[in-house]
This record gives C-alpha cells, structure tokens and sequence, in this order.
C-alpha cells in the first residue's frame, strides 16, 4: 500500500512502514567521503565492491590486519582503482560506517515521525524500532559487532541532540506540556533507547527478542505513566 505525504514537526515527509524504510536503505549508495564522485555505473560498482571487501576483511582480520592492498585484492581492482577513490583504508572504513547510519538513520526518523501521530500508541511505535534494530544485526551480526569493537562506532553529539529536541517537541505535544517541563523526560527515553538500540543492533544478549521487546515496553509505560 503506497503511504501519503503527512505533515510532522519536521516538515512534509513520506511515512513508511519501517520494513519499506530498511527496503529503500538497502540500496546502494554512494559515499560522499569517496575521493571522486562516481558518475557512471561501472565506477559505482567499484566503490562497492572496495567498501564491501573492507567490511569482510574488517570481520576476518581486524582493523589493524586491514591493508589497501588487501582490501584491492579482495575487491578485484587494482590498487591504482582503489585510490582513485579513498587515500588510504580509513577513508574506506568512514565509508563503512557512513553506510551504516545510512542503516539505522531511517529507521529512527521514521519512528519519530510516526511518534507524531497522535493516533498511534507510542510504545508500540517505540517498540516497533527497536525490534528493527534486532532484526539489522540478524541481517550481518559479525561485521556491526566488528564496526562497534574495532571502528569504535558512535552516534554523532549532533544527532544525539537532534533526537533530544525532537523527542523534547513531540511529548510536549502529546502530553500538552511545556518543552521545559518534559525534557528531563525525553533526555531520558532518548539515553534509554539509544543504548538500548544500539546493544540490539551490535551486542544483543542471550535472550528471546520478544520477552525482550515485551520488557522494555512494561518500563517505557511506567515512564510516560508520570507525564
């Protein structure tokens, strides 16, 4: 079913289920770290590829055992190719990770948009993200636990802040409140739920996901109980 455009708090914007929304991240992309832009669609490929053998080797031999040359090995260009693109292996791992918050970045904008919707309950909105960020570590759980030990992966302050003063707006509205008086309560669900999503998605634990999910929405009811 196609969606229609909804105004939000952040402007006109398109609201997707969250599966249509890991859909559309999952296309390639290309990074704007690269040295050139790639115009055509054989350079494209290349930059992929080259992104695509840093993750796999990151996986196999860590950061330190990670080589350019290893990496133009691995890809199937040449080294020449390869640096016609990155200066060295970390440009190509700040690809890595660029793409990776390519990942997670949807998700949790659409979750903010639909947090907006007065109509939908906000836990279950909530939960609905979190059980997203689950299923992207099912997807390739060796390389994100390596993106978060070995490239010490973290969330940007400006994205943190973005999050807080979006969240901040969005339950003084629902909850007819100043933004003065729920901010101690979204910087709270936004630490929360950003540790929380960010364990799913690199070190989920031993435990049945759906107990899991079931858990953190019995707490998140007690939080907005107080509002």
């Amino acid at each position: 079913m196609n969606s229609k455009p909804r105004k939000t708090p952040f402007g006109t914007q398109q609201v997707r289920h969250t599966k249509a929304a890991r859909a559309h991240i999952s296309e390639p992309r290309l990074d704007p770290r690269a040295r050139r832009d790639p115009a055509q669609e054989r350079s494209r490929q290349t930059v992929d590829a080259i992104v695509e053998a840093a993750g796999r080797l990151l996986v196999e031999q860590g950061r330190l055992g990670v080589t350019t040359n290893a990496v133009a090995e691995r890809a199937g260009v040449s080294i020449g190719s390869l640096y016609q693109y990155f200066p060295n292996k970390e440009a190509i791992f700040a690809s890595l990770q660029e793409r990776h918050r390519d990942q997670v970045m949807p998700l949790i904008q659409h979750m903010l948009a639909r947090l907006a919707d007065p109509g939908l309950d906000m836990v279950d909105v909530i939960v609905g993200l979190m059980r997203a960020m689950a299923e992207l570590h099912a997807d390739a759980p060796a390389r994100l636990r390596a993106i978060s030990e070995e490239l010490h992966e973290e969330t940007p302050g400006a994205e943190i802040q973005f999050f807080f003063e979006a969240t901040t707006r969005i339950l003084a509205t629902r909850f007819n409140r100043t933004e003065d008086s729920v901010r101690p309560m979204a910087w709270l669900a936004c630490v929360t739920l950003g540790n929380v999503g960010r364990a799913l998605v690199h070190h989920p634990p031993a435990l049945d996901v759906e107990q899991l999910l079931a858990a953190l929405a019995s707490m998140l009811r007690g939080l907005f109980a107080t509002m």
